[in-house]
């Protein structure tokens, strides 16, 4: 049986193995490790997990930090001086190369994976690391990534021309780690004022027939929108468009229609089916109708 081998002593070949992968993070993919180091590693890992005096979880807590040290030092540097579309070029590009260098090194602890991790029910080394990866660049460039991510969206719902790949690219990597809730909530709050804005304007360019088959369409159309930016079920992004895309339309909607004094009974000859299938849907909303401020009740 191998001697004990300590964590200090084990987490130095260890680290000097992450730490060769990270140079794929510059794009030098020439420098992965040799087999013989590669299985140095894996060996290394696997000692410190099965030994009697187990190391599994001080393993985890330090893969997760070098990973993030790493994108500190060399990341985020590349992300300096960049604004909107080249700023997200750039993310992508290094996320790319991050998830290269992932596969090299969560290779080293896959007992730890296929053990320690499932056993505890923890995030798996992958996810952790995208959560290392984001966790790091948002603490630095939160706004800056955020807002040219929903300036994307936006255009996209405009009609124009967007970048699909760079736009999705990054929001499915974003889904993979922590700062997913943090983005979600930012999606669909610009989602409600971006719907907000669109009512106003609706609601005097189209008859109201005409705005509620709109409504209908349009949620339909951001429930499968959603679905994808935030990788959620289809059940999930149904509800959540109720709230954030079908509530700011129809309470336009139902202001409109009580100021102008325009009776129900009319409009319900033709759109009874639309408008009662919405109206429902959008009773069984927890948002608070009367609150100026009803688009944060929905993201808590």
């Amino acid at each position: 049986m191998n001697a004990h081998l300590s964590f200090e002593d084990g987490w130095k070949v260890l680290e000097q193995g992450i730490v060769t992968c990270s140079k794929i993070l510059e794009g030098s993919t020439g420098t992965r490790p040799t087999v013989a180091e590669y299985m140095n590693c894996y060996d290394c890992a696997y000692r410190m997990a099965v030994q009697t005096t187990s190391y599994c979880e001080e393993m985890y807590n330090g893969y997760k930090a070098t990973l993030a040290e790493s994108v500190r030092v060399l990341v985020l540097p590349h992300l300096m001086h960049k604004r909107d579309d080249d700023l997200l070029r750039q993310l992508l590009k290094m996320w790319s190369n991050y998830c290269i260098m992932v596969k090299c090194v969560s290779g080293f602890f896959s007992y730890l994976n296929r053990c320690f991790v499932e056993q505890r029910k923890l995030p798996c080394l992958e996810d952790s690391a995208a959560t290392s990866f984001f966790s790091t660049v948002f603490s630095f460039f939160n706004h800056e990534v955020a807002e040219a991510l929903l300036t994307l969206i936006r255009q996209e719902r405009d009609g124009r021309k967007v970048d699909m790949d760079l736009l999705m690219g990054i929001m499915h990597g974003i889904c993979r780690s922590e700062v997913k809730p943090s983005m979600k909530k930012a999606v669909l709050q610009d989602t409600y004022a971006y719907y907000s804005r669109k009512s106003s304007e609706w609601i005097v360019q189209y008859p109201l027939q005409d705005y509620l088959a709109k409504v209908q369409d349009t949620v339909e159309k951001e429930t499968m929108k959603l679905m994808h930016y935030l990788c959620i079920s289809e059940a999930d992004s149904s509800e959540l468009c109720l709230k954030v895309v079908s509530a700011p339309l129809m309470q336009t909607y139902d202001s409109y229609a009580a100021e102008k004094q325009i009776g129900g009974q009319l409009l319900l000859q033709t759109y009874k089916t639309v408008e009662d299938d919405l109206l429902a849907r959008c009773n069984r909303l927890t948002i608070d109708s009367g609150s100026d401020n009803s688009s944060v009740s929905y993201m808590e």
